[in-house]
């Protein structure tokens, strides 16, 4: 590594994937949905706003909604995506692919619950929002190991992404969802050597829908 850029700022560019085929009301959790037409879209789009910039690596989860824009990213650098099981999107466990009134009549009651405690409210068979941090910090670690004072694109989830900014704002989790996450949105983080973070842009997209 560069001794000079090790005394500078890691920039993430952490994005949110395409918009997905019906995507309203679904709890799609880890199930690889494809991208909309509308996604693909989007994501050709935000490829072409981040051109110019010199991305040093690319993180992906590995579904494929988020690997489409990965792709995007990578290949025209001359880097393959560097796929993370710890990247999906929140694990629903049973609710999976269930519609919020669906998980409602089979678990009555359940959905409030977990959003008066998201850290800590699992559904059956998932994750609630703590182990997805726990998760999600392993990737910041390895970032900050191995690219230090580059310039990383990060490719995942609206969940995901909700649950690292609250980290880089210090947000208590169970505010996460005050942060907004629209398809293929950017936002862009400088970490600092000394930890603490700055948080550039948040939600940023395009025109293009």
């Amino acid at each position: 590594m560069d001794r000079q850029r090790s005394f500078h700022p890691t920039r993430i560019l952490l994005l949110r994937h395409g918009h997905v085929e019906n995507p309203k009301g679904h709890f799609y959790s880890q199930l690889d949905v494809p991208l909309s037409q509308k996604g693909r879209r989007q994501s050709l789009e935000v490829a072409r706003l981040l051109a110019s910039v010199a991305i040093e690596a690319v993180f992906s989860s590995d579904l494929s909604r988020s690997l489409y824009l990965a792709h995007l990213l990578a290949e025209p650098r001359g880097l393959d995506p560097l796929k993370r099981e710890d990247l999906r999107e929140v694990d629903f466990g049973a609710w999976s692919g269930l519609t919020w009134a669906e998980i409602d009549e089979l678990y009555p009651g359940q959905i409030m619950k977990r959003m008066e405690d998201l850290e800590h409210y699992r559904p059956p068979g998932g994750e609630n929002m703590a182990d997805v941090k726990k998760r999600i910090l392993k990737i910041v670690d390895e970032i900050m190991q191995n690219m230090r004072g580059n310039t990383v694109a990060v490719v995942s989830h609206g969940g995901t992404n909700r649950i690292m900014l609250s980290h880089f704002l210090n947000l208590p989790i169970q505010h996460c969802f005050s942060l907004g996450q629209d398809y293929c949105c950017i936002n862009e983080v400088l970490i600092f050597p000394d930890g603490n973070a700055v948080v550039k842009k948040l939600n940023w997209k395009s025109r293009i829908e």
